[in-house]
């Protein structure tokens, strides 16, 4: 599948991927979408999630400028089937009309940013896990914009190596961030659950959606970010 960055919201539209040739894009169990909450059921098999190297400050092991924002990074529990390994994590923003912020909505409320968490069910390979219906899994956090919010050091930290990279498309070494440290305070057993799909073509169908409810919360002043970059983990 192509990356998020071969494709865009204006020329390529989304309207548009359904006829891409061979293209999920269009079908019943697509992503992103809009979050219902009277609609939402509680389900009591969605139990806590077991994180592993979250806290690890050497996870998170270089950065590169490619259009979007990758010791073993794994996620299991929260009624997951299985182990899956974290392979990358990368945001969404913007602020016009063709780049409007997060991807998923609230009751039609969308955020300023949204982070994903990508992981494959362990042992399987990117083309292995979007041929099976629950071949990736991804964590989504909401990111909420406050004046007030208290300087994250992780957050500073991050923000310091993107106004480094810009325009660079070689890996640049990072440390001392973890992904504890971005997600800050969030109460990770509070998420709403649906399978869905990529949200680029080829919209493969093979996605274990996670919502949390709960916004990461960061200051105003580390949203001065332009383009999108990927952060990855080797």
């Amino acid at each position: 599948s192509a990356s998020g960055s071969d494709w865009c919201y204006t020329e390529n539209s989304p309207s548009k991927w359904k006829d891409i040739s061979g293209s999920f894009c269009g079908d019943k169990r697509q992503s992103p979408l809009n979050i219902v909450t009277s609609h939402v059921v509680t389900d009591s098999k969605l139990n806590n999630f077991t994180f592993v190297n979250f806290s690890s400050e050497h996870a998170i092991k270089s950065i590169v400028n490619t259009g979007h924002t990758d010791n073993e990074v794994e996620v299991s529990g929260g009624g997951l089937n299985g182990t899956y390994s974290t392979i990358q994590f990368h945001f969404h923003w913007g602020d016009t009309e063709h780049h409007p912020g997060s991807e998923h909505t609230i009751d039609d409320h969308r955020y300023p940013m949204e982070m994903h968490i990508v992981s494959l069910k362990k042992g399987l390979a990117v083309e292995q896990a979007i041929e099976k219906s629950d071949g990736i899994a991804v964590l989504g956090f909401f990111i909420n914009v406050c004046p007030t919010t208290n300087m994250s050091e992780a957050w500073s930290t991050l923000t310091s190596y993107l106004t480094n990279v810009t325009g660079m498309i070689c890996p640049f070494k990072i440390m001392n961030i973890s992904i504890n440290g971005l997600i800050g305070d969030v109460d990770l057993t509070k998420f709403y659950r649906y399978m869905g799909s990529l949200t680029t073509p080829m919209c493969n169908e093979a996605v274990a959606w996670t919502v949390f409810q709960e916004p990461i919360n960061i200051h105003k002043d580390l949203v001065s970010w332009t383009g999108l970059t990927r952060v990855k983990g080797v």
